[in-house]
């Protein structure tokens, strides 16, 4: 997604939700600061390039996955039974789920939002390397390839980097536990429809 347009609908989800802007920058600093040398650059993900991609979201429910790429979103990855190539979260997950997934070789794709400045402070420093992205402007190896949720985020960097085809597994738009995460999904699906991976 081109940042320009990513950025225009971001104000929108700002203005729609009441988030901050400024603590949206201040956990994309922190990151970037605790982060340091831990921080990959955008060759890691290279991986992508001309692959099938299944993109894992928070609905799976044991689909036979065929495509050779596989990309978990959030807490999807606590519902799977393979190893993902790349996990793409908020860290709402256990800090210890993020550790083991290291250790088995899986690039994890880090996102700094006003709301979850505490988890960037547990979990960076325990972790050796990762891909850190924002939601607002990014600089110096902290990305925005665009996207809301996790899972869109996961979906549209699939996208960025090439990938043959994309398969969403475990999509579920309308199953939200409140009302807040109802209108998340439905941005999510708004974004996706938007670059036409939906």
């Amino acid at each position: 997604m081109h940042l320009g347009k990513w950025l225009k609908l971001y104000s929108q989800i700002l203005e729609d939700f009441g988030f901050s802007k400024e603590r949206d920058e201040e956990a994309a600093k922190l990151i970037h600061t605790l982060g340091g040398e831990k921080l990959l650059d955008l060759s890691s993900l290279e991986i992508i390039r001309g692959k099938e991609v299944a993109v894992v979201g928070g609905a799976y429910s044991g689909e036979n996955i065929v495509e050779e790429l596989k990309i978990t979103a959030g807490k999807a990855v606590e519902l799977v039974n393979f190893t993902p190539h790349i996990h793409v979260t908020d860290m709402e997950e256990s800090d210890e789920i993020l550790l083991d997934l290291e250790k088995r070789g899986c690039i994890l794709v880090l996102h700094a939002h006003g709301d979850n400045i505490e988890r960037i402070k547990s979990v960076v420093p325990k972790l050796k390397s990762f891909v850190a992205t924002t939601q607002s402007e990014p600089f110096d190896r902290v990305y925005n390839f665009g996207g809301f949720t996790d899972g869109d985020r996961a979906a549209i960097m699939a996208k960025e980097f090439g990938a043959s085809k994309i398969k969403l597994y475990g999509f579920d738009f309308y199953k939200a536990s409140n009302e807040i995460k109802k209108r998340k999904l439905l941005w999510a699906k708004k974004i996706l429809e938007i670059e036409e991976i939906l």
